[in-house]
């Protein structure tokens, strides 16, 4: 039980973040517009959607990051096997060598 009492303890002395008030005064105003019959059912309605909505939101945030984290993960896969692949050309053969001859002195030898 003081688990319990903790949590409400510790949810009554949080802060709300920022635009919480904006959003909620938005909500009521727009709430006033409705006939007083209908409000509950309309307030009910609005919630749920509002819910749903936020859901989906996260939802598609979730599926762009696995998304994107996909991406990556093969590109990495990639670009592994393509540094893999110039690491063992460079391994099979060796790179050859030039040798030069010397260049020969324009001034003739004494005879």
């Amino acid at each position: 039980m003081t688990r319990m009492a903790r949590a409400a303890n510790t949810t009554a002395s949080t802060r709300a973040p920022r635009g919480t008030r904006t959003v909620s005064q938005a909500f009521f105003q727009a709430l006033d517009s409705v006939p007083e019959s209908a409000r509950p059912a309309v307030a009910k309605a609005a919630q749920i959607m509002i819910r749903d909505e936020l859901k989906n939101r996260r939802d598609k945030l979730k599926a762009a990051a696995a998304k994107a984290k996909a991406r990556q993960s093969a590109a990495t896969t990639r670009e592994a096997k393509g540094a893999a692949a110039e690491v063992s050309g460079a391994a099979g053969k060796p790179a050859p060598t030039r040798s030069r001859a010397r260049k020969r002195s324009e001034v003739p030898a004494a005879a």
